[in-house]
């Protein structure tokens, strides 16, 4: 987010930093990670890609294409953006459906990668569900996390099972840092 958005941000925290202050935070963060500002970059050109409907490639080798139907996921998925194009004033927007009505969603490289980072770890935590559902009877996930249910007796080796398929990295991300917290209990409160 730019400056202004991060003041706003800021606000919604009862935090009140004068713009300029806001600014200096935002320029050391994008100089002390230049490779996300250049992800974001990269992305914008895949969308732009998109929409002239040609194909290109985003990120790490292997992982990401974008091709005419949208930024293909290691799955077969697609992150899709529907009639991608300029608005009159020169944002990129796709269509949105919001019952009948259909929306302009402004998109840009920066929310490209936050799409593309929530599908890839749904698909990481799809396949470690899919592990545990092998020993272990899921009964729910939420966000990154899955419950599953075992026997009382069995409630250790469950707990070590659920642990190691928690870390278990995709073949398309071979260095992915990747671990897990977890707990028991009679239910999922407590």
């Amino acid at each position: 987010m730019g400056a202004d958005k991060f003041q706003s941000q800021l606000k919604t925290f009862n935090v009140d930093l004068p713009l300029g202050e806001c600014k200096r935070i935002i320029s050391v963060y994008r100089a002390t990670y230049p490779m996300i500002p250049e992800l974001w970059r990269s992305a914008g050109k895949a969308l732009l890609a998109l929409k002239t409907q040609r194909s290109s490639q985003l990120g790490r080798e292997g992982v990401l294409t974008v091709d005419l139907l949208g930024i293909k996921l290691p799955n077969g998925m697609y992150v899709r953006y529907p009639n991608l194009r300029e608005n009159k004033d020169g944002d990129l927007v796709y269509d949105t459906k919001r019952g009948r009505s259909t929306l302009d969603t402004r998109i840009y490289g920066g929310k490209a990668v936050e799409n593309i980072c929530q599908a890839l770890a749904r698909i990481v935590i799809g396949e470690q569900m899919l592990m545990v559902a092998r020993r272990l009877r899921v009964v729910m996930t939420v966000h990154d996390a899955v419950g599953a249910i075992a026997p009382v007796a069995e409630a250790g080796e469950a707990r070590t099972f659920v642990e190691q398929c928690m870390r278990m990295r995709p073949k398309w991300a071979p260095g992915l840092p990747l671990n897990c917290e977890s707990k028991m209990g009679v239910s999922y409160g407590g």
